[in-house]
Formats: C-alpha cells, structure tokens, sequence
C-alpha cells in the first residue's frame, strides 16, 4: 500500500491541522482490508512520531510536528578524534560530541568547547594514552574536583567517558553521537556536569521538551539504567 510511506503522510498532515488514522485512511480513500493492514499504517506513525516527522496531541490525534530536529555540535576536532579512536579500534562502541551541543538548552550559558569522545568501559584508558600521545589536551573521567580545579571547557579540551552499555545513540555525519535522551540523563549524573545539576539540569530538561521531540520511553529507560530520578 503506497500510502504507507512516509511521504504520504506527511503531504497529508500538511493539509490538516490534526488528524487520526481513521481520518487518514477515510481521506486517502485507503482499502482496508484487514487488522493486519490498518497495523502496518498504525506503525508507520509511530516511526514518524518517535523521528520527529509527527508529533502526538493527545491518544490517537496527531499532528505535523512543529519541534525542531535534536542534533549535536560535531566539529573538525570531534571528527578527527572519533576517527583516531575508530581507525585504532574498530569495534569498540563510541560517541562524540562538542559541549556547545548543550547550549540551546541552558539558562545559565556556559561557555564549553570541549571535545567529549565516550568509549566502552575497557577502552577509556586506551583512548586516553592514544589522544595524550598526538598532542591532545586530554582529562578521563574527571570527578567534580578534578573538573572544578583542572579542566577548562572554555578551551578545545578532549575529555575521555567511559560509555555506559545500552546507552541510546544516533548517527550524524556517519559519527555516533548521544540522543538528547541520553544528555538530559547525563547531566544530571556524570561529576563532571556538575556545574548543570540541580534547577538548571530541570531546566535543561524543560526547555528540551518545549524545543524537540523527545522519546519519553527511551528517556525513562535510560534514567532507570543510570538510577536518575526524570
């Protein structure tokens, strides 16, 4: 069934303010013949709403997704050091990011341009020699007093983390880097981000609502797994 595609879809939510799959299937004049194919539509929105291609209003009412798309500040340096670290280990799960990816967020704005590169629990120290031997400035896992008397994230730092396992990641540029999911969580429990905790870290986290689609299921997920209170 064509209509299926998301391409369809979204022509259609252009057209209406809000709409449900009965709206969509009576419009579009679909021949459903089955619970199986009213599924296979029934998932093709849930796929957009979780890519932020529709946003839900209430049970079963959607809508054209007004957010805007969540992404990460990848720069050269972030490139260059996931590079490193993946042409050395290949099969080692990572992710970079750059700090001024928290920026949006803050109501407080700290100024951070450091490099973050999270690697599996085993590789940390690995990476950490291999970035201090090219020449990086580089800190792994810094505690809050080592990033309170030591680490400057005003400048182009590398900081080494190490990945917590089933953490939800996404591909940008062809690089992992974290969800938003996942940062919201991270704020609010890594040492280093201490400087974000407390009312800013809520206040991060509202404002992330209000501005992007958020996945509450995975967000949930994720904070259960770190043992943080969302």
């Amino acid at each position: 069934m064509a209509q299926n595609n998301e391409g369809h879809i979204i022509r259609y939510a252009q057209t209406v303010k809000q709409f449900t799959v009965d709206d969509y299937v009576h419009d579009m004049a679909l021949p459903i013949n089955s619970a199986e194919e009213r599924h296979v539509i029934q998932q093709a929105f849930y796929r957009m709403v979780v890519k932020g291609k529709l946003q839900r209003v209430r049970q079963g009412v959607y809508a054209i997704s007004s957010k805007n798309p969540w992404q990460v500040v990848l720069g050269e340096q972030e490139k260059a050091v996931y590079d490193l670290i993946h042409a050395q280990y290949p099969l080692v799960k990572l992710c970079v990011y750059n700090g001024e990816t928290f920026a949006p967020l803050q109501h407080h704005l700290a100024f951070n341009q450091a490099t973050y590169i999270e690697v599996e629990r085993d590789s940390v120290e690995s990476a950490f020699h291999q970035l201090q031997d090219v020449g990086y400035e580089v800190y792994c896992c810094p505690d809050e007093q080592m990033a309170y008397n030591y680490v400057d994230v005003k400048k182009k730092i590398v900081v080494v983390k190490a990945l917590v396992s089933q953490a939800p990641l996404a591909r940008q540029e062809g690089y992992y880097v974290p969800t938003l999911e996942k940062l919201l969580v991270d704020i609010r429990k890594d040492k280093d981000f201490y400087y974000m905790q407390g009312i800013e870290a809520s206040y991060m986290t509202d404002t992330a609502r209000q501005m992007y689609v958020i996945n509450e299921q995975k967000l949930r997920r994720y904070a259960k797994r770190r043992n943080v209170a969302m």
